[in-house]
C-alpha cells in the first residue's frame, strides 16, 4: 500500500468542530489524520520576566559600570 498525501488548511472554530470537504479522488475507507498547528505565544513578556527574575544576583550596579566612551580621538592630518 502506498500512502498518499493531501493537505488542507482550515480555521478551527470556537466549538472545535471542523468539517472538511475532501476531493472525490480520495477513496472511501480508513485514513490517518494529522493536526499541525502553531502555538501562539501570548505570554512571551512574562517568560522573559520570569527568566530575568530567576537569574542570580551577582553584583552591584557599580560592578558593571564603565567610564564614558567618547569615541576615537580626532585624527591629525598632515598638511
Amino acid at each position: 500500500m502506498t500512502a498518499q498525501y493531501y493537505e488542507a488548511v482550515a480555521e478551527i472554530p470556537l466549538d472545535h468542530c471542523l468539517h472538511l470537504q475532501l476531493p472525490p479522488e480520495i477513496p472511501a475507507g480508513p485514513v490517518r489524520v494529522a493536526i499541525i498547528y502553531d502555538r501562539a505565544n501570548n505570554n512571551a513578556g512574562q517568560d522573559i520576566k520570569n527568566l530575568l527574575a530567576s537569574m542570580p544576583d551577582v553584583g552591584e550596579d557599580a560592578d558593571f559600570s564603565r567610564s564614558r566612551d567618547m569615541g576615537r580621538e580626532a585624527p591629525e592630518w598632515d598638511s
